[in-house]
């Protein structure tokens, strides 16, 4: 999903300023859509403008003059062109599973446990504006944005489920068995034993 195609999906909902569209990618769900940083939107909208798919009208609001974009005729068709289109499947960036993934026994499970509990009461505030969100009173959620905020908000009781029964068995001490079939495990504990070892002596 490139940022153009997003901006002109934003735009879509209504003429907006840059400053309404940095809103739509940073209020708390946005992440579970989105999922990048939109810091630099105003150069795409100037290419978006310059290549004919926007075009910015003035309006006056409270005294004060307001640039606003929107669609031109050849933007509404590259968004229903792009909209058909098959979209890519997710691309996965989470520090925790990576985190998880190189765990080992020479690290405190504490540690991992207070991680997932930080995760805990982030997704759990993520899921409470979630779950107001289509009933907030000022949102503008379609009938088609309920489909995607109900598969949010499984995707985020899913999650919480899974942490609690992440941490239940790092504080039981009972790990799932893994697959360790060249010894790994131990190799990956020596290799860090002998480092440490060897920085003590210099």
């Amino acid at each position: 999903m490139s940022v153009e195609h997003t901006l002109l999906a934003v735009l879509s909902y209504w003429p907006s300023t840059g400053y309404d569209i940095k809103a739509e990618f940073e209020h708390k769900a946005a992440s579970l859509y989105w999922g990048m940083s939109y810091g630099s939107i105003y150069p795409k909208l100037k290419k978006l403008e310059e290549e004919g798919f926007i075009y910015t009208l003035e309006q006056e609001a409270e005294g004060r003059r307001k640039k606003l974009y929107e669609l031109t005729p050849k933007g509404w068709e590259e968004l229903e062109n792009w909209l058909r289109m098959s979209p890519a499947y997710p691309v996965v960036k989470d520090e925790l599973f990576v985190k998880l993934s190189t765990w080992h026994d020479d690290m405190d499970s504490s540690i991992l446990i207070g991680h997932l509990q930080k995760r805990r009461e982030e997704t759990e505030d993520i899921l409470r504006f979630v779950k107001e969100w289509p009933s907030n009173g000022y949102s503008f959620v379609s009938k088609f944005s309920a489909l995607a905020i109900r598969f949010a908000e499984m995707r985020l009781e899913a999650e919480i489920k899974w942490i609690e029964e992440a941490t239940h068995v790092l504080k039981m001490n009972d790990l799932p068995e893994g697959q360790d079939l060249n010894g790994n495990a131990d190799k990956i504990l020596k290799r860090r034993r002998m480092a440490l070892k060897e920085n003590k002596e210099k």
